[in-house]
C-alpha cells in the first residue's frame, strides 16, 4: 500500500468502470490501483470534429491511392486526439496511467510522470495484427509510439516479445521497461479450485471473440480429430458473435456465443462453462497477451495455443498447458491434447495451471509490481525536487 493518496490520472477512451470495455483489462486495472491507495481519476480521450474530417479526407485518399493509413496512430490525428485531453485535470494528478494509447501522449506538455502501458509496440504490430500498411503509415505509427515511449517514465509491457521491441526498435532503456503479465478478468470469489473431473468425455472450451485470429476452425478440427480418434469430446465456444451454421449444428460443437461480463446472467453463465471444462484450446494465430489464458489457468484448465507473440509468458509448456509451432493443424493439436490425457499429464496441469495462476498470471501479482513502479518514480521525482 502506498504511504500517501496518491491521484492517478487514469487516460483513456473508454471509462475504467466499464467492464466490457477492452475484456474488462482498464476495469481491472483501475480496481487494483486503487487497491494499493491511488485515487483514480479518469481523463477522457475524444475524437473530435477535427479528427473526423482529417479521419474522413484520410479515407478518400487511401482509396484513390489504394494505401491504408491508420489515422489513429498517425501523426496528425494523435495531435488531434491528444489535444482533447483535459490539461486542468492532469494537473491534478501525481502520476498519469496511459494504457494502450500511445496517442493521447503525442502533443501532450506536462511535467507528470507518465506510465505508459501496452500489450505490444506499433513496430511488432505491423503485418502481425496491422495489415497492408503503407511505408508512410508505418513510418507515422512508430514516430507515433516513439513519442509516446520517450515520454514516458516507465513503459509496462505484458510479455518479453513486447519488452524486446521496445528496447531494440526504440532504444528504450531496458531499466525503464517492465515486463508484467496480465491476470484473470473474473472476480476473486468465482476463482475457486476444483479437482480434475473426466468421466470419459472431454469438455474443452474455446474462449475468444475473433474466429479467425483466434485459430477457431482449427479448433473446430482438433475436436473433430479427438472424436474420431478414441476421445469423446465438445468444443464450448464462447465469445463468438456470429459464427456460422455449419459449424453451430456440428454433434460436437456447443455455441454458447458472446458474453457480456457487464450482465451478472451472463457473466455467471460464463464461469459455468469455465468450470464444467477440463482443457482450454485457443491456436491463435496472433496474439500479444492472453487475458484467457489467465483465466483458464486459474481454473486449472491447462491451455493449449501457438507460440506466437506474446503467448511465451502465458502458457508454460508442461506447467499449465502447452504451445505448439505455428502452422500446426487441428491433428496436430487433437493428438497433443489425447497424449496428454491418456499419459495423465491433463489432470497433472490442472494442479499446476493453478501454480502458474497463483504465482505469476494474477493481478494481485500485476499490482504488486505496479506499485513498485510508481512508488520508484514518485520517489525519484521528490528526490530531485529536495
Amino acid at each position: 500500500m502506498l504511504d500517501n493518496k496518491i491521484k492517478v490520472g487514469f487516460i483513456g477512451w473508454y471509462s475504467p468502470e466499464d467492464k466490457k470495455a477492452l475484456s474488462g483489462t482498464p476495469h481491472k486495472m483501475s480496481d487494483l490501483l486503487k487497491s494499493i491507495g491511488c485515487e483514480v481519476a479518469w481523463i477522457k480521450m475524444e475524437k473530435s470534429k477535427k479528427y473526423f474530417l482529417y479521419q474522413k479526407m484520410m479515407g478518400v485518399i487511401g482509396k484513390i491511392s489504394h494505401k491504408c493509413l491508420d489515422c489513429t496512430h498517425s501523426v496528425i490525428g494523435a495531435m488531434l486526439q491528444s489535444k482533447t485531453i483535459n490539461m486542468s485535470a492532469v494537473q491534478q494528478c501525481d502520476v498519469l496511467f496511459a494504457p494502450f494509447c500511445s496517442e493521447a501522449l503525442y502533443s501532450l506538455r506536462t511535467d507528470k510522470p507518465i506510465i505508459y502501458l501496452s500489450d505490444a509496440t506499433f513496430n511488432i504490430m505491423v503485418d502481425y495484427y496491422f495489415k497492408g500498411l503503407s511505408a508512410y503509415a508505418i513510418k507515422q505509427g512508430n514516430k507515433v509510439e516513439q513519442r509516446a515511449m520517450d515520454r514516458s517514465k516507465a513503459f509496462i509491457v505484458s510479455s518479453q516479445w513486447a519488452a524486446n521491441s521496445a528496447i531494440n526498435d526504440y532504444h528504450q532503456n531496458p531499466s525503464k521497461v517492465h515486463i508484467v503479465e496480465f491476470g484473470a478478468n473474473l472476480d476473486d470469489k468465482d476463482i475457486i479450485e476444483k479437482t480434475f473431473d473426466f468421466n470419459g468425455h472431454l469438455h474443452i472450451l474455446f474462449l475468444g471473440v475473433d474466429w479467425k485470429r483466434k485459430g477457431g476452425q482449427i479448433a473446430v478440427d482438433a475436436c473433430k480429430w479427438l472424436n474420431e480418434n478414441g476421445i469423446p469430446a465438445t468444443l464450448h465456444i464462447v465469445g463468438i458473435k456470429d459464427l456460422d451454421e455449419s459449424v453451430k449444428t456440428l454433434p460436437y460443437i456447443d455455441y454458447v456465443g458472446f458474453l457480456n461480463k457487464n450482465m451478472p446472467e451472463q457473466y455467471n453463465r460464463l464461469v459455468k462453462v469455465i468450470k464444467q471444462c477440463q482443457c482450454m484450446l485457443l491456436p491463435t494465430l496472433q496474439e500479444a497477451a492472453g487475458i484467457a489464458f489467465c483465466e483458464s489457468s486459474a481454473y486449472g484448465l491447462p491451455s493449449f495455443s501457438h507460440l506466437t507473440g506474446g503467448t511465451g509468458n502465458y502458457i508454460y509448456n508442461g506447467k499449465n498447458g502447452y504451445l505448439l509451432p505455428l502452422g500446426s493443424t487441428g491433428a496436430d493439436f487433437g493428438a497433443k491434447i489425447k497424449a496428454c490425457l491418456e499419459s495423465g499429464e491433463l489432470e497433472r496441469m490442472s494442479v499446476t495451471a493453478r501454480d502458474v495462476y497463483r504465482e505469476k498470471l494474477n493481478w494481485n501479482v500485476w499490482s504488486q509490481k505496479v506499485e513498485v513502479i510508481i512508488r520508484n518514480i514518485l520517489e525519484e521525482k521528490n528526490g530531485r525536487n529536495k
